[in-house]
């Protein structure tokens, strides 16, 4: 197997990703325009990476709409990026769809305050020891 050359573009990832149940004020994701519905798979502070089975174009203007208490319950961004994520046994194409938001969230602000009733104080931290052999 031969290895992947190196990206020719450098890392331009600003923020700290985290994983959609980290945040779970967030019940589910649309897009818009085309009502859309989606899975997030992560977010961060400058943008988000969802799952749905429709391709927006990379460039397009689309709204985020979060479902659940979540705030801002929409923002503005634009799709950065789409890929293939898998192949459903009907046939039906999953995208992952990379959204660049226009202005930056206040998401660690959330966080703080969902954090208490995530886990309790003297709920020990587990640590996984499961590494990736490849």
């Amino acid at each position: 197997m031969v290895p992947r050359p190196p990206s020719p573009t450098p890392e331009q990832r600003t923020a700290t990703r985290l994983p959609a149940a980290s945040v779970p004020s967030i019940e589910g994701v649309r897009l818009s325009p085309g009502d859309m519905v989606a899975t997030l798979v992560n977010i961060s502070t400058s943008g988000a990476l969802v799952e749905c089975t429709a391709k927006p174009r990379p460039g397009s203007a689309v709204t985020v709409h979060f479902v659940g208490t979540f705030k801002p319950a929409s923002v503005r961004g634009r799709v950065a990026r789409t890929m293939v994520a898998s192949l459903a046994k009907d046939g039906v194409l999953n995208y992952m769809v990379g959204i660049a938001f226009d202005q930056p969230i206040p998401l660690e602000e959330q966080l703080a305050d969902a954090a208490p009733a995530m886990q309790p104080p003297d709920t020990p931290r587990v640590v996984s020891r499961l590494q990736n052999r490849w």
